[in-house]
Parts: structure tokens; C-alpha cells; sequence
């Protein structure tokens, strides 16, 4: 697929938000993620230099040290995720995550990363997620990240079935994604 290039990737990208709904689509065109209790974050790559900002464009790389520089290994990228801590059942836990930030300990912090934006100078944001996501899902398994950098995979099951496991988890919820959607600022309604 043919993409657009850019001179540089920009330094922030209003990010994709999600539409809140009573209830899950529920059809082949959806894929479904587990919706993970942290910050909101965009991690860009320039010549081994990481930057992370937060959904509202806030430079705070050196709150999440640790991720910013494991990612110094990635190709020149911007990604979109989310930081999380992780409790002893290897679950996101937000209160985890504020004694992390507030003790700096940037090091027990995760970006779980589930969009890719650009690759290089190549902007992704008109190619259908499941194509982002399989680039994605390329490139940092080419890296050793340390861990601190993970794939989310998405589910292709029945909605009510993720919901139901999510929920049995304690997790927030989901997040469901339509496969075929562009990269839209806002909330465009294929998330």
C-alpha cells in the first residue's frame, strides 16, 4: 500500500479517542483490546533520541525515563499507547502507576503500545489499523526493549466474551477497534 511521506515526523499528533457506548459492535469489521488503566501516551523516535508525550501534548519523557530510553533502540517512529504499572498479578493497576510517578520509579512503568503512526518518514494514518498494527507488531518484535515496551494484541472473538472476561479480571473494559479505519483525530467513531 502506498503511503504518504513527511520531511520529519511531527514532535505530537492529536490522538484518536474512543466513543463510550452501552454496549460492544459485535461483527468481523471489529477487533477488540483490553482497555489498560495508565496515561495516555505518544513515544517518538528520532535517531535514537526518545520523546513521550502525554495525550494533551505534554513533554514528560523524564517521568517515563526508563521507557524513553529502551526506546532509543527503535527505528525513527511515533507511536500511540498507553504507560502503565503493573500489580503482582501482572494487572494495570492506576494507583500502582501514581506511586510509581510520584517515587520515581519510571522504571516499574510499561508503554503498552497498540498504534504505529509513522514508520520512518512514512505516514500510516490512512492505512486501515489491522495494516498499523501488523507493522507495529513488526517492528518491535525486530528489538530487544527490555520489556518495557509491549505489543497490545487485539481479539477478534465476540465482544460480549472479551467484555465478560475483562470484566472478570477487574480490568476497566475494552477498547473495540474498526479494522478497516483510518487514523482520525477525535472521536470519529471507529474506536
Amino acid at each position: 500500500l502506498k503511503v504518504p511521506t513527511v520531511r520529519k515526523i511531527p514532535a505530537f499528533v492529536e490522538p484518536q479517542l474512543c466513543k463510550l457506548t452501552e454496549r460492544p459492535p459485535d461483527s468481523a469489521q471489529w477487533v477488540h483490546e483490553v482497555k489498560l488503566d495508565g496515561y495516555r501516551a505518544q513515544l517518538r523516535v528520532e535517531g535514537g533520541r526518545a520523546v513521550m508525550r502525554t495525550r494533551k501534548g505534554l513533554d514528560w519523557t523524564g517521568r517515563f525515563a526508563a521507557i524513553a530510553k529502551a526506546a532509543g533502540a527503535l527505528p525513527d517512529c511515533l507511536i500511540d499507547g498507553e504507560v502503565v504499572a503493573l500489580d503482582q498479578h501482572q494487572l494495570p493497576s492506576f494507583t500502582a502507576l501514581q506511586a510509581a510517578l510520584s517515587e520515581g520509579r519510571s522504571a516499574d512503568l510499561v508503554f503498552f503500545a497498540f498504534d504505529l503512526l509513522f514508520e520512518g518518514r512514512r505516514d500510516l494514518r490512512t492505512l486501515p489499523l489491522q495494516e498499523r498494527k501488523h507493522r507495529l507488531e513488526s517492528l518491535l518484535g525486530e528489538i530487544d526493549v527490555a520489556g518495557q515496551i509491549r505489543y497490545v494484541a487485539h481479539l477478534q472473538s465476540s465482544a460480549v466474551a472479551v467484555l465478560a472476561s475483562a470484566r472478570r479480571l477487574g480490568l476497566e473494559g475494552i477498547v473495540s477497534k474498526r479494522l478497516d479505519a483510518p487514523y482520525t483525530p477525535g472521536r470519529a467513531g471507529s474506536w
